[in-house]
């Protein structure tokens, strides 16, 4: 059996644990990820999507608290933010906003089309009165190609 590393946080909904816990996933990557580049964007992007989804909690859950749980093991980083409140489906739906009346773009809305793009999976479920939301990333190797040769 593979063995799997585990990080988990409660935080407060506010920006101050965002910035904690993308801190914190930043410092379990470059641990389990030893590279060059690749792996300062292959990390980057991950931190992005998380800060993104945490982001969203803060600014729309109305939850009184953030749970965090990051599982790494050989071939992936996961990444899972528990939230307690009305059922809400971040992933419905989720596309890039449509430019604004002359072409400019629109502030925010953006969020989870990011997510979408720069993870390998993003996953939604309801379960006891809870929001779970998790995204996962595939580790790549020293050559850039993820552990399964894609």
């Amino acid at each position: 059996m593979a063995m799997t590393r585990t990080l988990a946080f409660q935080i407060a909904p506010d920006f101050a644990g965002v910035d904690l816990v993308r801190t914190a996933l930043k410092e379990f990557c470059n641990e389990i990820y030893i590279g060059g580049p690749e792996a300062e964007a292959w990390t980057g992007d991950l931190c992005l999507a998380a800060t993104e989804a945490m982001n969203n909690a803060v600014e729309h859950s109305g939850a009184e608290k953030v749970e965090i749980e990051i599982f790494a093991n050989k071939t992936e980083v996961v990444f899972r933010m528990i939230t307690r409140g009305e059922k809400f489906d971040p992933t419905a739906g989720i596309s890039m906003p449509v430019l604004g009346d002359g072409d400019e773009l629109q502030e925010g809305g953006f969020g989870l089309a990011i997510i979408k793009e720069i993870v390998d999976s993003v996953r939604y479920e309801y379960i006891d009165g809870k929001n779970v939301m998790t995204l996962g990333k595939g580790i790549i190797d020293k050559k850039g190609e993820s552990e399964d040769g894609n």
